[in-house]
């Protein structure tokens, strides 16, 4: 084998001029296909890494009160955070919270995110520098934002502080309507410009996240959605968001309570029912009432006592009851007073000392007051998922289902606009499944690029073909030569193969070579695309390239083998010359 090999190197190197012409043109193929993939892989990188990343997280739970688009929140942060961080893989997770608003400089308006930060908690060398990367600060520094002394100190982009005509130690006014659909007005201190690349990122103001949840009516336990980041995303962050959608089954919303009626007092459980049509429908076949009706009792409003709940406190329908219970979050109880719409013998399958409630009051109470976890009363009545009124019973949220791209994920929020949501609504999504259109764009650039470089090595088949069959012609006298001499067929076939395979292998390094040559010379060159769109296509002002192994590797062993599968039939048909023919030959 040797010995072919040293061969075939022999005879690449005797027909110079012929075969460096041909090289060049795979060169130049293999040039422009390592420059293009390396520009479309280096678009999903910006786009995934450098702005969903920041924007959405890699993986991110969203929460929606009410199912409102407007009113991300949701009560019990600590307990959500709890389940995400005991997974394996989660580098960091963290709240989040934002908002539009208006704002108002020196003589100019514009729209601009809030967004909280933060800077408080420590972070991985990797992220500090992702950070410094996209966020380049020109002016200030990130502690900044925790400098008590100054009023809301904020960060903003170098172009909106441009627009709105303010400079550091300026200050800005913002109105806006907060998730509780209040008109609120606030005075925020610019304490640091920064400069990104990124159009998307321009409207954002950094707020330091307790002084921006303060602003925005969060309580401290409170949250607005949270998003991870996690080791390897592009492997990892589809079954991560799988994990926590399966952990995230909600169980039903309870409330253990005291319930009083001048001076008497009875312990009971509260339970919301759903209150879409059918499960009224189901619900009112289950009720045997024996105070109020029926309609009152399924009004929004309604509240269903049990027969052994009203006889203890002497109430009926109509009657007045003080609800009091304890709350997860305040040292204070919860108190409420709800009218008896209905008074129910039985429940079938939920016995006891229960109040039932339309989850749309229900809800109100639960979320505004989250009561203590119900398993620490003994006495709670709580049914069994297998229970015929399980089914019928409010659950703590709703979990929307998991999509896998961009139009399931599409469709999901426009049900979720559509659809009247009493309880909050939770989502589990990947940047990845939620841009998955980006994948698309991604593949769409590869398969273009590789279509015109397949046009390319089309051509230079063309020309390896034909160089092969002017080698075999001028070689003829020499294959009847070195076959009389012992040569086997399959010996002289793999020759020429061999040669050809070389060819194209130091070709194709060549235009690797050339390829990052060229990588170099368009990342120095400095684009300034501010205000455009397209500006999001460069990292500094540059264009931006991610030149992977793999690609690379993929794209050179694709030559290399459509150059020796055309090579291996002129090399076939020469290794089947007869040695007298081949010596005979004469031109």
């Amino acid at each position: 084998m040797k010995l072919i090999i040293m061969l075939s190197l022999r005879n690449l190197f005797r027909q110079k001029r012929r075969n460096i012409f041909l090289g060049i043109a795979m060169a130049m193929g293999v040039t422009i296909l390592v420059i293009a993939n390396s520009f479309s892989h280096g678009i999903s990188d910006i786009m995934f890494n450098k702005i969903m990343r920041w924007v959405t997280g890699q993986v991110t739970v969203r929460f929606n009160e009410r199912g409102r688009v407007s009113r991300e929140l949701f009560r019990d942060k600590d307990r959500i955070m709890a389940i995400i961080k005991s997974e394996p893989g989660v580098v960091e997770a963290d709240a989040g919270v934002g908002m539009f608003m208006r704002a108002i400089g020196n003589g100019k308006s514009d729209n601009v995110i809030l967004v909280g930060v933060n800077t408080t908690q420590s972070i991985s060398e990797k992220t500090r520098k992702e950070v410094e990367e996209s966020f380049r600060l020109i002016d200030g520094t990130w502690k900044d934002l925790e400098n008590s002394a100054i009023e809301n100190p904020v960060i903003v982009s170098e172009e909106k502080a441009r627009y709105l005509n303010v400079k550091r130690n300026d200050i800005i006014r913002v109105r806006f309507r907060n998730m509780f659909s209040q008109d609120q007005a606030a005075r925020l201190t610019i304490v640091g410009i920064m400069k990104n690349d990124n159009i998307f990122m321009q409207p954002v103001i950094f707020l330091e996240l307790d002084k921006a949840k303060e602003l925005l009516a969060y309580r401290p336990y409170e949250t607005g959605s949270i998003s991870i980041i996690l080791k390897d995303p592009q492997k990892n962050a589809s079954a991560l968001a799988d994990r926590i959608h399966a952990r995230l089954k909600p169980g039903l919303a309870v409330i253990y309570a005291s319930v009083k009626n001048k001076n008497k007092k009875q312990y009971v459980t509260i339970l919301g029912y759903k209150s879409d049509d059918e499960t009224k429908k189901k619900l009112s076949g289950m009720l045997k009432l024996t105070g109020g009706t029926i309609e009152a009792a399924m009004k929004k409003d309604g509240v269903i006592v049990a027969r052994s709940v009203a006889s203890a406190l002497g109430v009926s329908a109509g009657d007045i009851i003080n609800v009091s219970y304890e709350r997860k979050f305040e040292s204070t109880n919860a108190e409420l007073n709800y009218d008896i719409s209905a008074v129910c013998e039985s429940i079938e399958g939920l016995d006891g000392n229960i109040i039932l409630m339309n989850d749309e009051k229900f809800y109100d109470t639960y979320y505004e007051n989250l009561p203590k976890d119900y398993t620490l009363y003994s006495s709670a009545i709580v049914p069994e998922e297998n229970n015929p009124c399980y089914q019928l019973l409010a659950p703590e949220w709703i979990l929307l289902k998991r999509t896998s791209n961009t139009d399931e994920a599409i469709e999901k929020y426009r049900e979720l606009g559509r659809k009247k949501w009493k309880g909050t609504v939770v989502d589990v999504a990947t940047m990845y499944e939620t841009a998955s259109d980006i994948l698309k764009l991604e593949g769409v650039l590869k398969l273009i690029t590789l279509s015109a470089v397949m046009v390319l090595f089309f051509i230079i088949v063309l020309g390896v073909v034909n160089t092969l069959r002017m080698t075999i012609r001028e070689r003829t006298r020499e294959i009847g030569t070195i076959r009389a001499i012992g040569m086997q067929r399959n010996d002289v076939r793999n020759t020429f193969i061999l040669e050809t395979f070389f060819l194209t292998l130091f070709a194709s390094i060549t235009g690797t070579l050339i390829g990052f040559g060229g990588i170099w010379f368009l990342t120095r060159i400095t684009i300034n695309m501010q205000d455009n769109p397209l500006g999001m296509l460069l990292v500094n002002g540059h264009l931006y390239f991610l030149p992977t192994v793999a690609g690379i590797a993929g794209n050179v062993l694709l030559i290399v083998a459509i150059a020796v599968v055309t090579a291996y039939f002129p090399a076939r048909r020469a290794a089947n010359l007869s040695p007298a023919k081949a010596l005979r030959h004469f031109e």
